[in-house]
């Protein structure tokens, strides 16, 4: 089951695609100084990337507001990246919904669980956007 799922465009992928490096990159920028507001955005990084990857391997994406459509999804697409998105969602609810800080171990694995997924956009995408030229 991999829940509502809206279909892709080239301007949803490139969308998509931009706005994963953005938070990817604003993370990096406050992750010494803010560290829950990075991982929130660690988590945005994620979500649009895994965004990329579906559109790129399944010309859909997930709309659901159940997160385990959008792993599922994933999964579908590209099954080794899965986890990665797993990870962020997990952390996500301990950062934006609760009075916790995220620790130092959850730092260090949503940085590295959006890094792989933000690389892993690019990589699928890239091949993509060349063949439209």
């Amino acid at each position: 089951m991999t829940g509502r799922t809206r279909k892709s465009s080239d301007a949803v992928r490139a969308g998509r695609l931009n706005k994963a490096t953005e938070f990817h990159d604003a993370a990096t920028l406050i992750e010494d100084h803010a560290p829950n507001a990075a991982i929130d955005l660690f988590v945005d990084a994620g979500i649009a990337a895994a965004d990329v990857i579906c559109c790129s391997k399944l010309g859909e994406y997930s709309i659901s507001e159940n997160h385990s459509d959008a792993i599922a999804l994933l999964a579908k697409a590209q099954p080794d990246v899965a986890k990665y998105l797993r990870a962020l969602l997990n952390v996500k609810s301990k950062v934006a919904y609760t009075h916790q800080s995220v620790s130092s171990d959850d730092h260090k694995k949503a940085s590295r669980a959006a890094s792989n997924l933000v690389e892993a956009a690019r990589r699928i995408a890239k091949p993509a956007a060349s063949e439209e030229r």
